[in-house]
C-alpha cells in the first residue's frame, strides 16, 4: 500500500510542478514559459508552454463573448518553434479562471498547425533564444 502511495504522490508532483520562467513583458504584461516542459521533438523542433495573464481589456472582451470569461484570469499555450527556420505554430491554448479551473481549451488539429516566421525583436523569438539548443 505505501508503494502505491508513493507512486501516485510521485505522479501527481511531477505533472502539477510547473516552473513558470519570465522571458519577456510585452504590451499586455509579463510571458512565462515552463522551463520544465520544454520538449525537442526532432528535426530542430522544440514544443514549449508559455503562460500569459489576461489583461482588463482582454477580459472585457472575453466576457462580452461568452459570459463563462467572467473569471478568467490566464492563458496557457503551447506551440512549437522551428530552430533551424525561425518558425513558430501554436499547438494548443487553454484559459484558466482565478481559482484555476480550466474554462476553454483547443488543441489544434495536425492539418490546422500553421507555422509563421518568428519576427525580429519579438517575445517569441526571445524565447526562441532561451529554448533553441545553441550551435
Amino acid at each position: 500500500m505505501r508503494y502505491l502511495a508513493a507512486i501516485l504522490i510521485a505522479i501527481f508532483s511531477t505533472s502539477s510542478s510547473a516552473e513558470w520562467v519570465q522571458f519577456a513583458l510585452g504590451t499586455t504584461g509579463p510571458a512565462y514559459y515552463d522551463k520544465g516542459r520544454v520538449r525537442e521533438l526532432g528535426n530542430g523542433v522544440i514544443s514549449v508552454w508559455e503562460k500569459f495573464a489576461v489583461t482588463d481589456d482582454v477580459l472585457q472582451k472575453s466576457i462580452a463573448m461568452d459570459p463563462v470569461f467572467k473569471n478568467y484570469a490566464y492563458t496557457e499555450t503551447r506551440g512549437n518553434i522551428n530552430c533551424n527556420e525561425h518558425k513558430f505554430a501554436r499547438t494548443a491554448m487553454y484559459a484558466y479562471s482565478k481559482n484555476g479551473v480550466r474554462i476553454f481549451s483547443y488543441s489544434y488539429a495536425e492539418k490546422e498547425i500553421e507555422y509563421t516566421d518568428i519576427a525580429q525583436n519579438s517575445m517569441t523569438e526571445e524565447l526562441m533564444r532561451l529554448v533553441c539548443p545553441k550551435k
